[in-house]
């Protein structure tokens, strides 16, 4: 995932950064799913989203300080 990211022109570091999530976002429903095999598989992808786009928003941005 990450390598056809790079191919599209999105840097290296979003790239790893995306793959690794996704990776994570893919073992956190099949976990789910597991778990409560009475959701559907996409109604624990969308719970999955909505938790990411959840925690995002929450957390701010880290700022980077000039070193002096």
């Amino acid at each position: 995932m990450a390598e056809a990211l790079r191919q599209r022109g999105v840097p290296d570091r979003l790239a790893a950064l995306a793959a690794h999530t996704g990776w994570a976002t893919f073992h956190q429903v099949a976990q789910a799913c597991i778990a409560d095999p009475s959701q559907s598989l996409s109604e624990h992808l969308a719970q999955a989203f909505d938790d990411l786009r959840a925690l995002s928003a929450t957390a701010p941005p880290a700022q980077t300080q000039p070193e002096n």
